[in-house]
């Protein structure tokens, strides 16, 4: 079972627009794009390099009981802000800073292990990969960027991505979600005519009969 949504901003630039103000050499529009991409989606961990998140993972899986996976129980909702401390991690002596704070380890922590387990691509276990068509066919594994770069003559832009296996994803979403998402920005004309075709696609896809519905949704808690 899953879901495609595509959200339009009132008001937002078209991609020709926003092609037209990146190879006008707008610094200052530049930036606040990337600032405002790179908060929206991410490629890679919150809390370190794969290897760490992986060992971070095993450690936990080992010692937790069962009922605290945290895809078995609701998303932890954040603590109040602290009215008198805006930087909540210089205070330790505050309680509700502290509680922020531990907050928001809990959130990081957590979201790496969602993306650990459902966003991080693996060839060996999918079908992305046949004798006639070697290549992945979900375009894995990723280049990795260290930095967003903009090609000021074209207008082209790359997303910084830190994992090569790992989808993006928008961190709040994974953390209320609890499963595998894949969160994209459509910059081009191209890109927006050919979501619209997939989705479109699985939109016109006849319905599943309620007994094959429940039979999946039951495998699903069973597995």
């Amino acid at each position: 079972l899953h879901l495609h949504t595509m959200i339009w901003i009132k008001g937002a630039l078209t991609p020709q627009e926003i092609r037209d103000r990146l190879t006008s050499k707008d610094s200052d529009f530049q930036k606040s794009l990337i600032d405002y991409l790179e908060g929206a989606h991410r490629g890679s961990y919150l809390t370190g390099a794969n290897e760490e998140v992986e060992d971070r993972f095993m450690e936990a899986k080992q010692h937790r009981a069962k009922s605290d996976d945290p895809t078995l129980n609701v998303p932890r909702k954040p603590p109040r802000e602290c009215p008198d401390h805006l930087e909540p991690e210089s205070t330790p002596g505050c309680a509700k800073c502290s509680r922020l704070v531990a907050w928001k380890r809990h959130f990081s922590s957590t979201v790496d292990e969602f993306v650990h387990r459902f966003n991080k691509h693996n060839c060996d276990r999918g079908h992305c990969r046949s004798p006639r068509y070697p290549e992945c066919k979900a375009r894995f594994p990723r280049d990795v960027m260290e930095k967003t770069i903009v090609d000021e003559e074209s207008g082209w832009l790359k997303m910084k991505h830190g994992e090569p296996m790992v989808n993006t994803y928008n961190e709040a979403l994974t953390y209320m979600m609890m499963s595998n998402t894949d969160v994209t920005s459509l910059l081009s004309g191209t890109a927006l005519k050919a979501v619209i075709a997939y989705t479109t696609d699985y939109i016109t896809k006849p319905g599943l009969r309620t007994h094959t519905m429940m039979e999946i949704i039951k495998s699903v808690f069973t597995r």
